[in-house]
Order: structure tokens, then sequence, then C-alpha cells
């Protein structure tokens, strides 16, 4: 059902019943319009991300109405707007209950991209190669075809519960989400053509998923099933385009693939029952499938010419695979257990069991490669089967809190973990953590609390096989990865709240963390971070009311990393020359954030003012270093210019005054104005080019501008009217 429709019936069945008399029957409604003007300077897709502010009128509503044991609710937000949503839910207490929901969501990334190929948004690029050329496009990107980087999500859902056969309820519900637009993709440059390509990628994606529950609610016990299932459709299987990277001809085109088609179900069980000593158990199971098919690249195996650079290396032979059609299915199992309990009134605890798997039982495929090996690479590498990754994780625990005397009041908890995946370098790990906190209200107008976690990772490292010290995988020795490495972190935190008066609130915390990975050679070193925080607000003489906050976040990041030509000199502790050194890099965050703001009841309920500014700062950069020893740096580079003085860094201003006025008590009239200011600044981004070149040349890439110019400034003007009946 369209919403400006759903508005009109929605309309007619509550105003339809004023024959009812007025003891059976309750209504009220609140109706809202909104008038906007835009003045806006920069990036308009950065500015309305995930939003649609624009000059012209919107508006919210909400109604409920009663009747007996009846009830309807309905609401309505920025109608009208690609951010729009209406809800409606009705139904008989004790007896069943209905909701129809829809609501959509844009997602703008970039707005007036530009690019050479013509088709942006389907799925075939093409471009005619500009002379005296035969493969390579107009490199004069004024000239380009411009587009948007946007999707837009809609989403429709219903239900409906019966629970009229008590203590049983039954329910069924659907739901069905559309995704439509562009977004933005990348090839990455590979030898010998080196050159990297942003290509618009279409969306059209469509998620249809039903939901069927059954259930049992009675104390003390309670059960409930559920089936689930879902299935995604996406249009284009694949995205063709032109490569300019090879001297291909427009008929022979490269592939990138896209999201295939695939379906869900899920069998969910949550169930609870009610024990002596006030004590609860909950248990939740669930099993899960996920399945889908590919049709693989055939043209491997038949065409060489068209998949040269499919396989980044012109002149071979194709690829040769042991199945063309790649039937992929993931089983996973989920299942949590808790016991909590309060048997004496100054202890309470609570123990748990927690375990999720998946089990990957795709078909395997094998890649043969018939053509001569290149230099540098062994023939394993060439001649292999894709690898099936599986994950398992659990956790057990447990956790106690004690009442004390004078107030105080102290938890402790301990959990062990465990995961495992199929993965060559580190298969399992184990975890060990430890929390504690004490808390103290000793008075009325203050609250402490202060809080310790320790976690112990110890990683299972497995060495690779290598045939020698000329093996590339010689490194792979030295090498940790930080999602499973060997680690162990340690947090402090603490927090005060004070009250000192009726119409005053402080609130103060500090946190430390330190995430030194003492076993790794190269990769991340330390994690280390200070936080803090500042709240408060004021009511002054019922009048003004202040607030305002503050955060300041401070994160360092130091890693090793090693340079070199050759598996001889992959070793870290080799002595450095020009060629084969380390090198660290030290990333650091620098996070400001603060908010003023003040209500000003100048005629108390009748004419309040609003006066509000926000400040948001990023500022990262990292400093690198080479390790080089007595030898001489790369030409052109110092130990300065190397580093990276602009790292996602980021400005948002944000200031509002708004006036609202209420003459009687149903009307609600604002006249109000906000300024918006963002400033990007990015070292990746500063300078941006579309057709970068290299210090020889040569084209590098064709870059779209994507996210390239994010920064805007923007003026909204505003007024609205509500009325609530």
């Amino acid at each position: 059902m369209k919403p400006k429709v759903l508005i009109l019936v929605v309309l007619f069945g509550l105003f339809s019943v004023r024959s009812v008399s007025a003891e059976e029957i309750k209504i009220a409604a609140e109706v809202s319009l909104r008038a906007e003007h835009l003045n806006i300077e920069g990036e308009k897709a950065k500015f309305n991300e995930y939003r649609d502010i624009r000059d012209g009128f919107t508006g919210d509503a909400e109604f409920q109405y009663e009747r007996e044991n009846y009830y309807l609710d309905f609401s309505a937000r920025e109608v009208g707007r690609k951010d729009q949503s209406y809800d409606l839910s009705g139904g008989k207490w004790g007896s069943f209950k209905y909701d129809f929901k829809y609501d959509q969501l844009p997602h703008n990334f970039t707005y007036n991209a530009r690019t050479f190929y013509s088709g942006s948004g389907g799925a075939n690029l093409t471009y005619q190669p500009q002379p005296p050329s035969t493969f390579a496009p107009n490199s004069n990107f004024s000239n380009w075809t411009t587009f948007d980087y946007s999707v837009e999500r809609k989403n429709y859902s219903g239900g409906f519960k019966l629970d009229m056969l008590k203590p049983f309820f039954f329910g069924v519900s659907a739901a069905k989400e559309e995704r439509r637009g562009v977004m933005p993709i990348g090839t990455a440059g590979t030898s010998p053509g080196g050159i990297s390509i942003e290509l618009p990628a279409p969306v059209n994606y469509l998620t249809d998923t039903i939901k069927l529950e059954a259930g049992y609610l009675k104390n003390p016990l309670s059960l409930a099933f559920s089936y689930i299932y879902g299935q995604f459709q996406n249009d284009n299987a694949n995205l063709y385009f032109r490569n300019p990277a090879t001297a291909n001809t427009a008929a022979a085109t490269d592939t990138f693939t896209l999201p295939p088609d695939n379906n869900y179900f899920k069998f969910d069980f949550k169930g609870g029952l009610k024990l002596p000593w006030n004590t609860k158990f909950d248990a939740n199971a669930s099993y899960g499938r996920n399945e889908s098919s590919k049709t693989l690249f055939n043209s491997y195996g038949t065409d060489t010419a068209a998949t040269a650079s499919n396989i980044g290396q012109q002149g071979r032979t194709g690829i040769l695979l042991s199945n063309y059609v790649f039937d992929g299915r993931l089983d996973s199992q989920n299942y949590n257990f808790v016991l909590t309990s309060n048997p004496i009134y100054f202890l309470d605890g609570k123990v748990f069991y927690k375990y999720y798997q998946t089990n990957n039982k795709s078909n395997q495929i094998t890649t043969t490669d018939p053509g001569p090996t290149p230099p540098g690479v062994t023939a394993a590498t060439l001649n292999n089967q894709d690898r099936l990754f599986d994950y398992l994780t659990y956790k057990y625990g447990a956790q106690l809190g004690f009442k004390l005397p004078m107030n105080f009041y102290a938890i402790a908890g301990y959990t062990r973990g465990h995961t495992s995946r199929k993965r060559p370098d580190i298969p399992t790990y184990n975890d060990d953590l430890y929390e504690a906190e004490l808390r103290w209200s000793g008075v009325d107008w203050m609250v402490v609390r202060g809080g310790y976690e320790r976690l112990h990772r110890r990683a299972d490292f497995q060495a690779p096989e290598v045939t020698g010290p000329s093996d590339p995988n010689v490194i792979e020795n030295y090498v940790r990865r930080y999602d499973a490495a060997s680690k162990d972190s340690y947090v402090w935190k603490g927090t005060v709240d004070f009250f000192p008066v009726e119409d005053m609130s402080l609130s103060v915390g500090y946190k430390w963390k330190d995430v030194p990975y003492s076993d790794t050679t190269l990769g991340l070193l330390s994690q280390t971070s200070n936080e803090w925080h500042l709240d408060a607000d004021y009511l002054i003489a019922k009048r003004v009311k202040l607030y305002g906050y503050f955060d300041f976040e401070y994160a360092k990041l130091d890693q090793k990393q090693r340079t070199y030509t050759s598996g001889t000199t992959a070793n870290p502790a080799l002595s450095p020359t020009p060629t084969n050194f380390n090198w660290t890099a030290t990333e650091t965050d620098r996070n400001y954030a603060y908010g003023l703001g003040s209500d000003v009841y100048a005629i108390p309920k009748k004419l309040t003012f609003k006066f509000q500014y926000t400040f948001v700062q990023s500022q990262g950069s990292a400093d690198y270093t080479y390790l080089l020893g007595g030898n001489p740096l790369p030409p052109t580079r110092t130990q300065d210019n190397i580093d990276i003085t602009s790292l996602d860094s980021y400005t948002l201003r944000y200031f509002l005054v708004k006036a609202t006025y209420n003459p009687i008590k149903s009307l609600s009239l604002s006249l109000g104005y906000a300024y918006e200011k963002f400033i990007y600044d990015d070292g990746q981004f500063n300078g941006y080019q579309y057709v970068p070149l290299s210090s020889t040349g040569g084209t590098l890439g064709y870059l779209t501008g994507a996210y390239a110019n994010q920064n805007y400034r923007a003026n909204v003007y505003f007024a609205s009217a509500s009325y609530l009946f």
C-alpha cells in the first residue's frame, strides 16, 4: 500500500468513529507541518548522506484511538521525503495485534561523479578509445559523463500475532527490502598494466523475508519457536566493463562479480524458566543455512586474450577450473545459556555459556594453470584448491555482585573464550578475560564507579612450510596479524556522578586502555588510548536550562613492517640495505567533541528559545620511519616527507537557534535557523586527480571522484506549526 493511500485510510477510520459516545472512545492526534529552505555550498551528498533536507514542505503526524479493549496507533515521519516512515499498529488487548510499517532511507555517497564509461547505472560499461590509441579512453575528465553515487532503501513489513488462545500464541510477519542505485567499486592495478579503475556499480537488490512463530507463555515457563526464510535477489550478477589496462576489443570485456542470489533459513528457540531462590534460567538455540550458486568464468579455460587482466598475467594461457559452477552452502549453529540468581539480598550472580559455529559445505574448486611458471612464482600457487572458511567460538564464565557495608557494591567476573578458524597462520586462540567494578553511593548527591578489565590472549601460531630462503612465504614466519595475534589488553575506567543541588547534575569520567602484542615481530605492536568525558546540566530559577558536554580521545597505534625484494631478504633481523629494510609507523588520532546549549523559558509554557552549538574534530596522522641504518634513503624521500600529516581528519560545526511559541495549549509555532559546516582533510584525497599520473607521466588509474570532495557549508531556515487534537 502506498504511503499516501495508507494515510487516507487511517484518517477515515479514525474520524468516522465520531458517532460513538464520548464515554466509549478516546482519540488523540497531533499533526505538524514544517517548511524548510536550504542554502548549501559544497558536497550536497555528504550533507544529506542519510537524510533528506531540502526546500519545500514536510510534516509528521500521530494518531491514537482506543475503544474498550481495541486500539489503533498511527505515526508518520518526514512525509514526502526520501527518509519518510509510516507505522500503523492495532489490535485488541489480550487477543490479537497487527502492525504495518514502511520506511525509506537514502545513502548518498557523491553527487556529480564523473566517468568516461557510457551506461553508468547498468551492468555493461563501455567507451570509445581516444585516438591515436586503440584502447585508452579520453583522459580529459571535463568531458566525462556525470552521475550520482546514491542508493535508496525502501522497507515494507507487516505482521499479525494471536494471543487469545492463552497461554499459547502464534504469529506471522513478512518484510520486503528494496535497494536501488549506484555505488563505487574498484579494481586494483596488476602487472603489467598497473592501472586502477573506479567503476559505477549498479545496485538492484531485493530481499524478501517471512517469519512464523509460536509459543507458550505462563508463569514460570516461557517457550518460543520461530522459523525465518529469506531470499536475496540481485538483478545484475556481473558488471561487464571494457578495461583500459589492456588492448582488448570492446567485445572482449572484463567482468566484476556482484553479490549473487542467495536464500537463507533459520530455526530459533527461546525459553525461560523461573526457579526457586529468585533464580531464572534462559536458553536460546538456533540453526541456520545460507545457500547460493554462481557460474564462474568459462573464459578462464577458453579465451586467453579476454582473460589476461583477470589472471593478472598477459600472454599466459587460460586457467582451468575443476568445476565452473560454485555451489555455496554455509550452516550455522548458535547456543546461549544463562542462569541468573539473587538468592540473598546482598548477593547476585550470573553463569553463562555461548557457542557459535559455522560449517562451510560449499564445493571446493581446483585451479590448474597449464602455462609457464613466471619468475619468482612457485607451481603450488598456480595449481591450488580454494579454501573453505569455517569458524567456531565459545565462551563461558560467571559474574558475581556483592552489596558491601558503607554502601559499596562490587562486581567480579571471569570469561573464558576459545576461537578456531580455518586459516594457515593462526588457526586457534584462547582468551581469559577478568573484570572487576566497585561502586559507592554513600551520599545522595554522588555516585562513584571504578572498573578494571584484563584480557589475556594466547594464539596458536603455525609457521608456514617453505622450500628455502628464496620462498616468498619466508616472511610469514615473522608476521602476526592483529585480529588473532597474542596480546594483553588492560583497561582502567572511572566515573563520578554529582547531584549537588536538585536542578544540577555533573558527570566526569576517564578510561585508559593499553594493548601490547608481545609476540609480534612484524605487524601491529601496540595500541593505547586515553578517553575523557564531561557532562553537565543546570536549571536556573526554573527559567534557564544550561547544558553541555566535552569528550576527548587520544589513541596511538604502533606497527613494524619490512620492505624487501626477494625471499632471501625477508628476515627482519638482517642488516638493512637501500632496498631491503624494516620500517615503522605510528598512527595517532585525536578526537575532540563538545557541545553547549541553553533553553530559555522566556514565558513559561508560552515562549521558549533554544540555542545549541556542537563542535566535533578528528585529527589523524601517521609518522613513518625508515630503519636504514647508515644506508641512504630512497631518492626524493626524507624521514619527514614520507609522513602523512592528515589522515582521516575532519571538523564539523553545528549551530541552532530556535524559538517556540504556544498561543494556546494545543498549538505550537516554531521558527529557527541551523548552520552546519564540514571540512574533510585526508592525504589520500588532497590534490585529488581523476587521472593520476606517475613520476614519468604514465597513467596510474581512472577515478570517478567518489568521496573526493566532501566539504560543505549549509544554512537551513525552517518554520513549523504543530496542532494537538
